[in-house]
């Protein structure tokens, strides 16, 4: 019987047979520091789904409100101290401008790379071992977090340079670590657009992987049209991206994680229904574990931000502002057991390129995950040679049944006998997950069956 989510967390808990230190991180992003949600709720729901770490911030502004006093607020130490109670890791963004240092833009002048740090090594020495990762910035290279008069510079965009950017990393990276050499930090944190400009390559060029753990990028793709916006699309990107970092790391895969994604479920034509945008996050934490260097990916974010349907950024969430789940919450509960402690074994390779089959090991058990990469039906035919064990079926986001094993094409050949060796499955945009004898089984026919 497969419930991932619920009796392999227990199964594993009682057993001590994985360990955290091999965890990949399946997180989520939450906005605890801005006030929103309630933090016993989410994370009782977010440990409920199996989710390992959340991704939150403490504002440089909001510690030092008086310039040279560093004081954090109650509000910060609760969520933390919760989120440790409750076993969730959490990543720390340090990040914004403070308007007592280079007139509230980023800091670029030595007096304000020098604020930057204290509060970054207070924060540090303040919470010790509670955090583990801490993210330098968010999205420099875009004007997020600047007050108005600093949105625009000469008419234009106020873009964050490179080179300031790594300045700031060369800088606060050695602080860090002194305070708390167990911390792994995190540089880069720039938007797609950025990755996809240069603007990663080069801080990279310029040697940012001597001053920091892991690389991390955000790497939304929900308003690019047809295959593009796809979880494929967004893995064969990714592979072109670690291919680029290792050109600036002797030819080696620095550490890396996605801080952001997800695909909104606003109403809008860049927007995805709320049951794609579930199949998406499966395919997309599945997706991550092909790659080897690949940490952690935290989706944007566990809570939808609003109530305004037409708006993306009050949709990104699996869950709705009032805790109601979303479609991608119960897949996120099926998937996160897999995704955390599975050990990836490779693509099956079958006649039809759009049909995804992965093959994953977890607690001694062989499982397969299997859907449609372009989204549309296929009928599999699978055929073992042992019909004595059940084929565990799980569609991720529903209840799990075993299936028989047992065939017959009455509606194409009605003449057919029945196969008893074969066993067939109309597998769609939503992941499939499936246990049971697997090294019997073998895929013998895919056919589409559009809709």
């Amino acid at each position: 019987m497969l419930l991932i989510g619920c009796l392999t967390v227990f199964v594993s808990s009682m057993t001590g047979s994985i360990s955290d230190e091999n965890i990949f991180e399946l997180g989520m992003c939450t906005h605890f520091s801005q006030g929103k949600g309630i933090v016993e709720s989410n994370i009782y729901s977010m440990k409920m789904a199996g989710i390992s770490s959340i991704r939150d911030e403490s504002t440089w502004k909001d510690v030092e409100r008086t310039k040279d006093v560093l004081e954090i607020s109650e509000r910060i130490d609760r969520y933390i101290d919760h989120a440790n109670k409750e076993g969730i890791g959490v990543m720390m963004i340090l990040d914004y401008s403070n308007p007592f240092y280079d007139d509230g833009d980023r800091p670029k002048s030595p007096e304000a790379v020098e604020g930057f740090c204290r509060y970054s090594e207070h924060i540090v020495k303040h919470f010790g071992d509670k955090i583990k990762w801490y993210e330098i910035w968010n999205e420099w290279d875009i004007p997020i977090g600047l007050p108005p008069k600093h949105q625009e510079k000469n008419g234009e965009r106020n873009r964050g340079k490179a080179e300031d950017y790594f300045n700031l990393l060369k800088a606060v990276y050695p602080r860090i670590k002194s305070a708390n050499p167990d911390a792994i930090v995190l540089g880069g944190c720039p938007t797609p657009g950025a990755v996809r400009n240069g603007w990663l390559e080069k801080i990279m060029k310029l040697g940012a992987v001597d001053y920091c753990d892991a690389i991390s990028i955000h790497t939304y793709n929900y308003s690019a049209k047809g295959f593009d916006r796809t979880p494929e699309a967004w893995q064969a990107w990714m592979l072109e991206v670690q291919a680029m970092l290792r050109k600036y790391n002797n030819d080696n895969d620095p550490d890396f994680y996605v801080t952001e994604m997800g695909w909104p479920t606003h109403v809008d034509e860049r927007g995805t229904s709320p049951e794609l945008s579930a199949s998406y996050l499966a395919r997309l934490y599945l997706l991550a574990r092909t790659m080897p260097s690949f940490e952690g990916l935290w989706w944007y974010d566990f809570q939808d931000d609003g109530w305004k349907a037409e708006y993306n950024e009050n949709n990104f969430g699996i869950i709705r502002p009032d805790l109601t789940p979303k479609p991608a919450y119960y897949v996120t509960w099926d998937i996160s057991e897999l995704v955390k402690h599975g050990e990836y074994l490779g693509r099956m390779k079958t006649s039809d390129e759009n049909l995804w089959l992965l093959q994953f090991k977890l607690d001694g058990d062989n499982i397969w995950a299997v859907w449609s990469g372009d989204d549309q039906e296929r009928q599999v035919i699978f055929e073992t040679k042992d019909t004595g064990i059940d084929l565990s079926v799980l569609q991720t986001g529903h209840k799990h049944m075993d299936m028989k094993w047992g065939h017959r094409d009455w509606v194409d050949n009605r003449g057919q006998p029945l196969m008893k060796s074969r066993m067939s499955l109309t597998v769609g945009h939503r992941p499939y997950i499936l246990k049971g004898g697997l090294g019997n089984i073998s895929v013998v026919d895919i056919i589409p069956r559009p809709r």
